[in-house]
């Protein structure tokens, strides 16, 4: 087989592409063309045909025969461009307008039609063929009288009323919108070849000399080096090529990292998830097998399968979220805010939660608005983390603090709580995944051993950092910081207020 040069490939592809385009874009468009005529179409057979039955109903056309009112049926047809049919209920056509009432036995029965045979089963049908009796392709809508009309006028013993529409004229504009297309495309077909021959020309040169360098990186030459001769495109690849190699071997090493810590990672998902689908799984077939006859045993596994499910569920959605933060996927919002009307009312909707737990959830007041930097639904969610980890591993009859400090150009937001303590061994280690200081009472409380990676994950974001302070036995502190601005000129007009 010949190899092509890269010039000759560049033009190939150029060309290639062009005519995928034009061809794709040519069929799309006389699809959708194709497509938005014929709903035309057909809503406007629709209408016509609603607007006959009720004329025939009504005798609009005279109330004798179809026979004598067959020349102000013709009349109508050809006023809206159409050939009107009625049919009965065995398919047999009692009107047609392109035929004399007289030659209506010569025309083949109708009830197998596939606009009838739709209209029969849904009300109202439609379909694009060859006509059998006039031999064109027409456009049909056929539509079952309905009911309270059966009998009305004209239409005593008609079953379907149908009117088609020749497709010429859709047909002619589609043709002529295919021949510009195609001859538009087959100009640029040629433009585009005569520029892809130059352009190739002047691109094949150096890429060639680079060809060369990393044919020997290829073999194995680590060393190997390009040199660039230019200042363009060329020699900035040159120049990142040189760097790419210089972080290959780093690269490696990161990957083969990477893979140990996702190895890990599918494993800590595996047994986290595992637990309890298997606890519900239980508590479901000691139910089943009806060995449960005690019913607040019963409403006890029940509540404990629920209470799992929960649990999974909020695992789940922390997967996700901290997912959809390490690929990017979730974006801050960014916008200021003022601190302590915010901070009251995260707090207020976590007082239930405290109260549950026995805790006093306090926040610490402060008559300065401050205006900080940060996307106040996530950072809502940092919030909520900190908070509950402070009420779930909080001592009987604790208490939590929530407040912040203001420094010159930040301020600290800081949680407080009278728990058990974070013993100085796993500081280091609390904001890993799935990391749990104490395993047992984590999973008592529904821990998903998630909410603090995502704390460090969503803080980060805002190009700050979660510090952590914790004596055993006395509690823990965490806090952050964000970007402050001055007064917002609302935060100056309540400060006049007050004053």
């Amino acid at each position: 087989m010949m190899k092509l040069s890269l010039r000759h490939r560049l033009i190939f592809v150029h060309l290639l592409m062009l005519l995928v385009v034009t061809v794709a874009g040519g069929l799309i468009i006389s699809y959708q063309l194709e497509d938005y005529y014929e709903s035309r179409l057909f809503h406007q057979l629709k209408t016509h045909v609603d607007e006959v039955e009720y004329l025939l109903a009504v005798g609009a056309f005279g109330t004798n025969s179809l026979a004598a009112s067959y020349n102000l049926l013709v009349d109508y047809a050809e006023t809206v461009n159409a050939r009107l049919t009625l049919i009965d209920s065995l398919g047999v056509v009692v009107f047609e307008s392109g035929v004399k009432m007289d030659s209506l036995r010569f025309v083949e029965n109708h009830g197998s039609r596939p606009e009838v045979e739709m209209a029969a089963r849904e009300g109202f049908g439609g379909a694009r063929r060859l006509s059998a009796t006039v031999k064109e392709r027409l456009f049909y809508a056929a539509k079952k009288v309905s009911p309270r009309h059966r009998s009305a006028g004209l239409l005593a013993g008609v079953e379907f009323v149908r009117l088609a529409v020749p497709l010429d004229e859709v047909e002619a504009v589609l043709r002529d919108l295919r021949w510009k297309i195609f001859g538009g495309g087959g100009m640029a077909l040629l433009l585009i070849a005569l520029v892809s021959y130059w352009a190739s020309s002047r691109l094949t040169a150096p890429i060639q000399k680079l060809a060369h360098v990393a044919e020997s990186v290829k073999k194995g030459d680590m060393e190997a080096h390009f040199a660039p001769e230019s200042r363009d495109e060329i020699g900035e690849l040159s120049e990142l090529l040189n760097d790419m190699l210089a972080k290959l071997r780093d690269d490696v090493k990161q990957m083969r990292k990477l893979q140990t810590m996702r190895s890990q990672f599918l494993g800590n998902v595996s047994h986290e998830l595992s637990t309890p689908i298997f606890a519900v799984q239980g508590y479901l077939e000691t139910l089943l097998d009806d060995k449960v006859k005690d019913e607040k045993l019963q409403k006890s596994f029940i509540e404990k399968a629920y209470r799992q499910t929960k649990r999974l569920n909020n695992l789940l959605t922390d997967l996700i979220d901290i997912s959809r933060i390490e690929t990017g996927d979730m974006k801050m919002s960014m916008r200021y805010f003022e601190i302590h009307e915010w901070l009251t009312k995260q707090i207020t909707e976590l007082q239930a939660t405290a109260q549950q737990n026995g805790i006093t959830l306090e926040l610490t007041p402060s008559n300065t608005p401050v205006n900080v930097l940060g996307d106040r639904e996530r950072l809502a969610q940092v919030l909520t983390n900190l908070v509950e980890n402070a009420i779930k591993y909080n001592v009987t009859e604790g208490r939590v603090e929530v407040g912040y400090k203001d420094f010159v150009e930040e301020i600290e937001i800081f949680v407080s709580d009278t728990g058990r303590g974070i013993p100085e061994e796993h500081l280091g280690r609390i904001f890993e995944r799935f990391y749990r200081v104490d395993r047992e009472r984590s999973r008592a409380v529904g821990g998903t051993g998630l909410g603090l990676a995502i704390v460090k994950h969503i803080v980060e974001a805002h190009e700050s950092h979660v510090h952590v302070h914790s004596q055993v036995g006395k509690g823990s502190t965490f806090s952050f910081r964000l970007k402050k601005m001055g007064e917002s000129p609302l935060a100056q007009i309540r400060s006049q207020a007050l004053a």
